[in-house]
């Protein structure tokens, strides 16, 4: 079943915002989020501690600030230690843009805590890379808005080594006009959220290489940024296990973090992703 995830911060909402146990029951641990992107250096590396249910979330106060960082190839000669930025509570990055990530690599995150036992480990394969290599719009083309139009669709050839692909719409514009929808109600009210300006289209199996793009799931008018994902089986994984346990419990996620909780993985772009104008 494809599914849709809307918001580029759910995956870290569903990792520092909620603790999985009760007061009584709260176990500290340390919760890490990161994901290698091939071509590029690593942007972000999220490190904190979880907090307890009933108390306010700040992620200043569970910053882990003082951790060493060391990303290592597992079959590529690779070696970064990370910077912590001061500014952003709990981003450690790579402060040489020459250290970029390989597809179809494999690499090794180690982390070491003062005063905490044991080192905190993960590893994942970089999928290798692949092209969107046909679709019913071109880059460039300006789209009119039609729900009752047949939706377009994609096509892309195949990757290696990944978990799933990851079909994405970046919305461009500063401050888009919104796409009228009869269940945000009303939208002139004080606590009423902008959709995010990012959203995914999750849940697509490991082999299928082809998306159609539901015109329920587009948000914003205005210039539009499509473009599709391989991921690796670790930030596959923890997807799948969250579209599986929305409505219920979240006790039984298996992290592929040694010594900690949250997401180690790794994604490729395919080339030729595509910008369109999408006009009412």
């Amino acid at each position: 079943m494809k599914k849709s995830i809307r918001g580029i911060v759910f995956l870290s909402l569903v990792l520092f915002g909620c603790e999985q146990t009760t007061n009584e029951g709260y176990k500290k641990e340390v919760v890490v989020n990161a994901t290698l992107t091939a071509g590029l250096r690593i942007d972000t590396l999220r490190l904190l501690w979880t907090g307890e249910v009933d108390k306010f979330y700040n992620p200043a106060a569970l910053a882990i600030p003082n951790a060493t960082v060391i990303i290592r190839g597992i079959d590529i000669d690779f070696y970064d230690s990370l910077f912590y930025d001061n500014r952003n509570p709990g981003r450690y990055f790579s402060a040489y843009p020459r250290k970029v990530i390989f597809p179809a690599k494999s690499y090794s995150m180690a982390i070491t805590i003062p005063g905490w036992p044991g080192p905190i480990t993960a590893a994942t394969t970089v999928p290798d890379t692949f092209s969107i290599i046909s679709a019913t719009v071109s880059a460039g083309d300006t789209i009119e808005y039609n729900p009752l139009a047949p939706v377009h669709q994609f096509f892309w050839s195949p990757s290696k080594f990944q978990g799933s692909y990851l079909p994405t719409i970046a919305y461009l514009d500063a401050n888009p006009a919104m796409i009228p929808k009869v269940y945000y109600g009303d939208t002139t009210a004080s606590d009423f959220q902008r959709p995010p300006k990012m959203s995914y289209r999750s849940g697509l199996p490991k082999d299928q290489t082809n998306t159609d793009l539901p015109w329920v799931f587009l948000s914003y008018f205005g210039n539009l940024q499509i473009d599709v994902y391989a991921v690796d089986n670790n930030y596959s994984g923890f997807i799948d296990q969250i579209l599986t346990a929305q409505g219920g419990e979240l006790t039984e996620i298996r992290y592929n973090i040694q010594g900690g909780i949250g997401v180690f993985g790794s994604r490729t772009k395919a080339a030729g992703g595509m910008k369109v104008y999408l006009k009412p």
